[in-house]
């Protein structure tokens, strides 16, 4: 079996390879077409980035090795332990939509109903997302 054309799908954009040719992505046309585990995906990923973020920034002020407004050790302490909890939060807003779509796409894999031209295999993306999570 002699495959020509290669799919992948991921949060922004779909993309299609032919014959290890070209390769040619669009993005995806409305936010409403997706399913909803595409659309909460988007949501909290872009959440858990920003959270990540401002984790960063929350704990650049702890370290003992900053100047910040916080002078007081006990503060600085305080400051980590609670970027280290807000890390804890990020990861699970990610390991939650890479779950999701995981489960999604073998649930389907599985599901004698769809057709095998549209039976999905999990890619590199869901595997980084699990190992960053």
């Amino acid at each position: 079996l002699v495959v020509f054309e290669n799919r992948w799908e991921g949060l922004w954009m779909s993309c299609v390879r032919q014959a290890n040719i070209r390769m040619q992505c669009k993005i995806y046309d409305s936010l409403l077409a997706l399913g909803p585990e595409l659309q909460a995906s988007r949501a909290l990923m872009c959440v858990a980035v920003a959270l990540e973020f401002l984790t960063i920034l929350l704990a650049a002020l702890g370290m003992k090795c900053t100047r910040s407004p916080v002078e007081s050790e006990l503060a600085k302490g305080r400051l980590l332990i609670a970027a280290g909890i807000l890390f804890i939060l990020a990861g699970i807003l990610v390991l939650i939509p890479v779950s999701w779509v995981g489960n999604t796409i073998i649930r389907s894999f599985y599901n004698p109903l769809v057709p095998n031209a549209q039976k999905r295999e999990l890619g590199e993306a869901l595997f980084i997302g699990w190992a960053t999570a």
